[in-house]
């Protein structure tokens, strides 16, 4: 019972006819993802629609926790998988009547009331299938809230709200399911994933590596670098955790392994190195886009201003592995002279073409779906110059059906999370908390932020960093910014630990998977990827008293404030390590006070 209830689903191997059939969904989701991204069809039907065709591909893809494990597709995945259809061709056929009727004025049918029940029914069924079973029972809370919350005593009670009321506010408008953050989702999200799949692809994994190779290869600890900026380069195209962690790890951590370092450490390195991605432009883990909706500031303009304090987190990694290295006596790795930095360059023409077109198109001002499918294009031209990798329909479907794979567990998030927006905008339960949290603002805006930071962290160990952002962003950012602070300040001070959750014990899905590839204990490479990753924890409150981190400010200040983040990363990184004196040492020749 227990497995039913907080186990996740698994994902089937499928063969045959049904695998045929599942990457030609794949096909026509991403068609029509990219053609409707264009045109812009009216967002609750091009919503509705992307929940029907992600919400089939599901329940195909991925069975149900706590049943026995099967390739075969049982009776009630179909009717869960048609359900879902359905769904999207009832708002299909009433769109004319939902988005001319007065909100909670007009009247609400049964079959309003049927098809909403259903919805939340296969949304909650599904989240719980791909991404575990924490979101949808926050879900199911809320929902039990805006129900029964008129019985609660004190501020956190309401006046109570009838069943149509309901179904108006989460179901027949753009305030509850069928909200922007899906529309984001199914819009610039699946678009980058899409990108990032034929990417990958045609070659630039490999690339990446060899590249990452030829430029630290050759330094002290050359192997555990090599690992981090992969890693680094890699999160820029896919951007999340698990994905980084679960490829790039298999190559990474037995290398690291070999070379000398500790299991332990091994996995540290490359979950850090992993949750480094989701920090990093262009992609950060999809997080960028949800968070431009959010704050309404553009992606081009995020992605600029989180440059800084990437470098610098990453930065604090190489600091600790070059003092474990030095600990250990380690030097770097035997580098293939044929694949020195420059000839890499060379031959990775068709790998930097793409990423220069796509980051001067966003640059200038360009919508990041038109860029991204502008860069598609790009790299199977590219690719096909170069080695005709892309010409084949079964690897062109292979990245359709990656990138919907990838897809499916964002949308089912945001949907799941759609739920428990409509709830707090209907409710009014942001401004009672956030009169909570202002009383405490008042007297101390530090553990304001503290308590922000265990919001963030405590939501990020049962859920994904999207999660965790979206729900924090909502209940918590505005009133850090009543109090003056850059909107993007605190907004990015949300992400860093919505992220550092991934390898924040006892949960840490990071460190877990990297343990599992390193054949050594969770805990453990949790606790040692949290000491690593100290820049992570403590660069956040800067974003907030010391927004030149994020490129506001004189450039002066920018650089004399960056210098400074740097130089104490540099010091907690080495802290960490034991090299104190060392560290302060070094510090005072680069500082001219020591010759």
């Amino acid at each position: 019972m227990n497995k039913y209830i907080f186990d996740r689903g698994y994902k089937r191997k499928l063969e045959g006819k049904i695998l045929t059939y599942r990457r030609i969904l794949s096909f026509i989701i991403c068609m029509y993802i990219m053609i409707a991204s264009q045109i812009y069809p009216e967002p609750i039907l091009h919503r509705s629609i992307s929940f029907g065709l992600f919400f089939s591909y599901l329940f195909i893809s991925y069975g149900s926790p706590g049943v026995k494990k099967t390739n075969r597709i049982v009776g009630y995945d179909l009717i869960f998988s048609m359900m879902s259809i359905i769904v999207s061709v009832y708002v299909g056929i009433n769109i004319d009547r939902i988005i001319s009727r007065n909100m909670f004025y007009d009247q609400v049918y049964v079959l309003d009331i049927i098809f909403f029940f259903i919805t939340v029914l296969v949304i909650v069924e599904g989240g719980r299938r791909i991404i575990g079973p924490w979101l949808p029972l926050l879900s199911i809370l809320s929902l039990l809230y805006i129900f029964f919350g008129n019985n609660i005593a004190g501020r956190f009670g309401h006046q109570g709200f009838s069943l149509e009321y309901i179904v108006d506010g989460l179901f027949l408008t753009s305030y509850g399911i069928w909200g922007s953050i899906i529309g984001t989702a199914a819009g610039h999200v699946m678009v980058f994933l899409i990108f990032g799949a034929f990417f990958l692809k045609s070659g630039a994994g490999d690339f990446l590596y060899d590249l990452a190779a030829s430029i630290a290869g050759k330094t002290r600890g050359g192997i555990a670098k090599v690992a981090v900026i992969s890693s680094a380069m890699f999160g820029m195209i896919s951007g999340g955790p698990i994905t980084n962690v679960s490829t790039t790890g298999n190559l990474t951590i037995p290398a690291m392994i070999k070379r000398g370092y500790s299991k332990e450490f091994s996995a540290a390195t490359e979950s850090c190195a992993s949750i480094g991605g989701t920090f990093m432009p262009p992609v950060m883990g999809s997080v960028v886009f949800i968070m431009s909706e959010v704050v309404g500031i553009p992606y081009g303009e995020i992605a600029k201003r989180a440059f800084i304090p990437a470098v610098i987190y990453f930065c604090a990694i190489f600091f600790v592995i070059d003092a474990r290295s030095k600990k250990l006596g380690l030097k770097g790795i035997v580098v293939n002279e044929e694949n020195n930095f420059f000839s890499l360059v060379f031959r990775g023409a068709n790998f930097f073409i793409p990423l220069g077109y796509l980051i001067f198109r966003i640059m200038s001002g360009i919508s990041p779906s038109k860029s991204g499918i502008e860069t598609i294009f790009i790299i199977i031209a590219t690719s096909i110059i170069r080695n005709k990798s892309l010409l084949k329909i079964n690897i062109i479907l292979d990245c359709f059906d990656s990138a919907v794979s990838r897809g499916v567990t964002i949308l089912s998030t945001m949907i799941t999370c759609g739920i428990l927006v409509g709830v707090i905008y209907i409710t009014g339960i942001t401004a009672k908390f956030s009169s909570y949290l202002m009383s405490i603002s008042d007297v101390s805006i530090i553990f304001t932020l503290f308590v922000m930071m265990g919001i963030t962290i405590f939501l990020g160990l049962a859920m994904n960093s999207l999660s965790a952002y979206l729900i924090t962003a909502v209940i918590c950012a505005p009133v850090v910014i009543m109090q003056g602070y850059e909107p993007l300040s605190v907004h990015m001070f949300i992400l860093y630990y919505a992220a550092t959750a991934s390898i924040t014990p006892p949960v840490a899905m990071t460190s877990f998977i990297a343990a599992t590839i390193a054949d050594t204990s969770p805990l453990k490479v949790s606790f040692l990827s949290m000491r690593m990753a100290v820049t992570a924890y403590l660069l956040p409150y800067g974003f907030i008293f010391y927004p030149e981190l994020l490129l506001y400010g004189s450039n002066f200040s920018i650089i004399i404030i960056s210098f400074m983040a740097l130089l104490a990363a540099f010091i907690a990184s080495n802290l960490t390590e034991g090299f104190t004196k060392i560290s302060f040492n070094k510090i005072k020749y680069i500082l001219g006070v020591k010759k």
